[in-house]
């Protein structure tokens, strides 16, 4: 269900459920403004940030080693694969449209 728009005087600060040329309350005309709600939006609300609480979090101590790699022969390649090619890793390089080669 729609929310209804409110608007406010800018002058004055009254309220009114429709938009009119002359605020009743002060008598200026044209300061009539819609109110716009402040609201989290979609996303944030469909994520469940409604409710919650506040959780620390802590840094891990990790000691990864770069994965071995095997030099192609080709500079440039070894270069946009991150100095040449993993073992068992699967390498996109042509494919249909969509098909996601452009994230090399």
């Amino acid at each position: 269900m729609a929310k209804s728009a409110t608007f406010s005087c800018t002058a004055c600060g009254a309220s009114f459920p429709k938009w009119s040329g002359r605020c009743d309350a002060c008598g200026e005309w044209n300061t009539i403004t819609e109110d716009v709600p402040l609201s989290a939006g979609p996303a944030a609300t469909s994520l469940g940030a409604r409710k919650g609480r506040a959780v620390e979090l802590s840094t891990l101590a990790t000691h990864e080693t770069p994965p071995p790699r095997t030099q192609s022969g080709l500079g440039e390649l070894d270069r946009v694969l991150g100095g040449g090619l993993v073992p068992a890793s699967a390498i996109l390089v042509g494919g249909d449209p969509g098909i996601g080669k452009s994230t090399l």
